[in-house]
């Protein structure tokens, strides 16, 4: 991947959450406020992927949607937005701004999405795209997470031991098939709130996002949200290849954070990075 990795991230459990992918101008939800913290950056914005309906995962599109329109910037680039299909909150967010915003001079897509779905975001040599994945919040309302993946070429096994010249020759004679093979690598992988991912789902990802919103279980009155030991044991099931990024952390352990690192630093044998994500406090993971 050409891009150096760039997130800006805010995470207040109950309050706002979004996050921003750089290398493809991706928002990742929309909690309120995203538009003012995020400022010009709002007009690079080609995509937005709706993890649920919750408010504090939604409201932001109210100031986006508008200052895209309004602002001082390239009013005129279109904006697509992806959400889990049959959604009722984010099909009623749809009703409301289409009623407050009538003379838009963009075009605004709304696009619905199911597990398995696939968005392309590049394509070239080595093409991205976005694929959907199911996630558990509340039973009663659809929800996804979503993966950044991008296709690769390598050595096919059992052809490691040959020399350079060896491996060229066969490709001139064979064609690069004969060689090389394709693979999907997962970049980046988040799943909005939700109870532990399925690793299946996020195998190998090489970042991901993960709900963690609990230090200690006994804090979590209801299953609708992750601890910061189930992200833990999510990621090593999943085999995270750099880095698990907890996010949607209680502001109950706003002063704990050195504990919750400690906590964290306490599972051994541990092949990722473990950072967390204070509450109500902009982050940014270069």
């Amino acid at each position: 991947m050409e891009d150096e990795l760039h997130l800006l991230i805010y995470s207040k459990a109950l309050y706002s959450t979004w996050l921003y992918y750089g290398p493809d101008r991706i928002l990742f939800d929309a909690g309120e406020g995203a538009s003012s913290i995020l400022g010009n950056k709002t007009f690079a914005i080609r995509r937005i992927f709706l993890s649920h309906g919750h408010a504090d995962h939604i409201a932001g599109l109210v100031g986006i949607v508008n200052i895209r329109n309004n602002a001082m910037g390239d009013t005129e680039k279109g904006l697509t937005i992806y959400y889990p299909k049959g959604n009722y909150l984010i099909s009623e967010m749809i009703s409301f701004l289409a009623r407050t915003n009538r003379r838009l001079s963009y075009d605004l897509e709304w696009v619905p999405l199911e597990a398995g779905d696939r968005v392309e975001l590049l394509s070239g040599q080595m093409p991205r795209y976005v694929e959907a994945f199911p996630t558990v919040h509340v039973h009663n309302e659809a929800s996804l997470g979503y993966n950044v993946v991008e296709i690769r070429h390598r050595l096919k096994p059992g052809l490691a031991g040959l020399s350079e010249a060896e491996i060229a020759a066969r490709a001139r004679k064979e064609g690069r098939e004969a060689v090389s093979e394709v693979y999907h690598q997962k970049l980046f992988s988040y799943g909005g709130d939700s109870v532990p991912i399925k690793p299946a789902y996020i195998a190998e990802t090489e970042i991901l996002c993960h709900d963690t919103t609990f230090l200690d279980e006994e804090d979590r009155k209801e299953y609708k949200h992750a601890t910061l030991k189930e992200a833990i044991q999510t990621a090593r099931e999943a085999r995270v290849k750099k880095e698990l990024i907890c996010l949607h952390i209680s502001s109950r352990y706003k002063a704990k954070i050195e504990e919750m690192e400690k906590a964290s630093g306490n599972h051994e044998g541990l092949d990722f990075k473990v950072t967390l994500v204070p509450p109500g406090r902009i982050f940014a993971v270069e």
